[in-house]
């Protein structure tokens, strides 16, 4: 007869009638990697039907030159290390960005009309924190132009050198 002050069921956690969670070791692998391939293969798919931003080519012809420039004075003209860019466009472009080597850049707030020139002195580029762009201490390797399509796109033309 059990008493109940020896009854060793009275000591025991209640019983729970939840299901208890199992995972084998094979459910947890393809868990973790679902969790780690899943937005890999959502964002290569994205990339791969809506492509990347310099695929809206912008139709601009880019140059480095050097051309005669007013001074300040505006008495006389100096020679001067230019960045040229001409709209080849049926459009104006508007929102003109451009940088050099992916570290100077210049934002023209003037829409670019159709067949017009921007021609820009090089030391008029800097950083984001106003370093200068110092003609000819360091070789140009990359312009990149970027404006606003009539689509609303970006457009962005890369030239390498």
């Amino acid at each position: 007869m059990n008493r109940p002050d020896t009854d060793e069921s009275r000591f025991a956690p209640p019983r729970s009638i939840a299901p208890a969670p199992r995972l084998s070791s094979r459910g947890l692998f393809v868990s973790l990697a679902m969790v780690c391939l899943l937005p890999l293969i959502t964002l290569s798919a994205y990339a791969v039907l809506y492509g990347k931003a310099s695929e809206h080519s912008l139709p601009v012809d880019v140059l480095v030159d050097r051309r005669l420039l007013p001074t300040i004075q505006g008495t006389s003209q100096m020679l001067d290390d230019v960045v040229v860019i001409r709209n080849q466009a049926e459009f104006e472009i508007t929102n003109v960005t451009v940088n050099l080597n992916g570290q100077y850049f210049l934002y023209q707030d003037k829409p670019l009309a159709i067949g017009e020139e921007l021609v820009v002195r090089q030391a008029a580029f800097a950083t984001k924190s106003s370093q200068r762009w110092v003609p000819g201490r360091y070789p140009i390797d990359e312009i990149t132009v970027t404006g606003k399509l009539p689509s609303g796109a970006r457009g962005v033309t890369e030239v390498n050198f």
